[in-house]
């Protein structure tokens, strides 16, 4: 052992001033009992976050939940479904309690809170912390297949070479509906400069739920996300045709076809006019017109301003086509017009 100086220090423990006489021999102490050891050792390990193994749980249970058909029509798809949504809530109580115990609930409490006892409580809290880790994982194999809403990571997005705003336009890494909303969520964070714990303030969640929505780790529900819409300055209708798309629900029944061209306008990170009209080889006029104006603009025109936005046709031709069956149907109501033949779609 090296020699050290007997010269005195003052204890690392947590509240505690004491000081630490040193030895002449051996490692060097930073704590001056066993119980200033013991607070010292606690106070060095990162704070597990239980808060975000909560969402994320819960996030997963509004996924599950939402799959039920329960019409009958198909029962064992319902029934393959149970044991998902039991794990799901089951993690959800877990992540409940592990926040009890954080905020110094007794044991006792907890388990009559649950209508359970106390060893069974204990039981049921064997490998707690290895099951969070598990769900907060990004190596996590979901209960159900989400390849679609989840993608892989893939890599970095391109720079473009004029337009935007100066950062990286286009999708966020990986590629598919999942990655065009957390693009859209990026732009608007970047845009706010607002940090995300006053995001996780408002919206009313942990801020590292906040930083996985807007990563595009995670895909939250849709008052979540509506909430941090409204919280980043953005209009809650140009990101709800991009959740549904990211969740994986149909888009055919939501005919403004305006709004899902200015979502993807969003998540190309806001590019003006001028660019998106050299891009899409329009010109300025028709641009306004399809994200603003009161006319339907026709197939041609959307698909080259979804191809100029980095967007997928095969999510806003439905779109298309259900504002133009809406139109022909019902033009007296106030509803879009166009001016190409009904056999131009479908």
């Amino acid at each position: 052992m090296s020699p050290r100086d007997s010269s005195e220090s003052t204890c690392l423990g947590p509240g505690c001033d004491n000081p630490v006489k040193q030895t002449k021999v051996g490692r060097r102490r930073v704590y001056c009992c066993d119980q200033c050891g013991t607070r010292y050792r606690r106070s060095s390990r990162p704070t597990a976050d239980n808060t975000a193994f909560a969402m994320a749980s819960l996030d997963d249970l509004y996924r599950l939940t939402a799959q039920f058909d329960l019409s009958g029509a198909a029962p064992q798809r319902d029934l393959a479904l149970i044991p998902a949504v039991e794990k799901a809530w089951n993690d959800i109580k877990t992540a409940v309690v592990l926040q009890s115990r954080e905020s110094r609930v007794k044991t006792q409490v907890i388990a009559q809170a649950l209508h359970i006892s106390p060893s069974t409580l204990t039981r049921m809290m064997d490998g707690a912390p290895a099951r969070r880790d598990r769900r907060l994982s990004s190596g996590q194999i979901p209960a159900q297949p989400r390849s679609q809403r989840h993608p892989a990571s893939g890599p970095a997005r391109p720079r473009w070479p004029e337009g935007g705003t100066g950062d990286m336009d286009g999708a966020a890494p990986g590629c598919g509906p999942a990655a065009t909303l957390a693009s859209a969520l990026s732009h608007l964070h970047r845009r706010s400069s607002a940090t995300y714990r006053t995001l996780g303030t408002e919206v009313g969640v942990d801020p590292s739920y906040i930083s996985r929505a807007v990563s595009g780790e995670r895909i939250p529900s849709w008052p979540v996300t509506r909430k941090l819409a409204l919280a980043l300055d953005a209009d809650p209708e140009e990101i709800l045709p991009l959740w549904r798309a990211a969740r994986g629900y149909t888009l055919a029944d939501s005919t403004d076809v305006q709004a899902v061209l200015r979502g993807l306008r969003t998540a190309a990170a806001h590019p003006d006019i001028e660019t998106l009209a050299r891009r899409a080889r329009l010109s300025a006029d028709q641009i306004t017109l399809a994200l603003t104006g009161p006319v339907l603009p026709d197939w041609e025109t959307t698909r080259a301003i979804a191809t100029a936005l980095h967007g997928q046709h095969e999510l806003i031709r439905p779109v298309w086509n259900a504002a133009r069956a809406a139109a022909i149907s019902g033009p007296a109501t106030g509803g879009s017009t166009c001016t190409i033949s009904a056999g131009a779609f479908g």
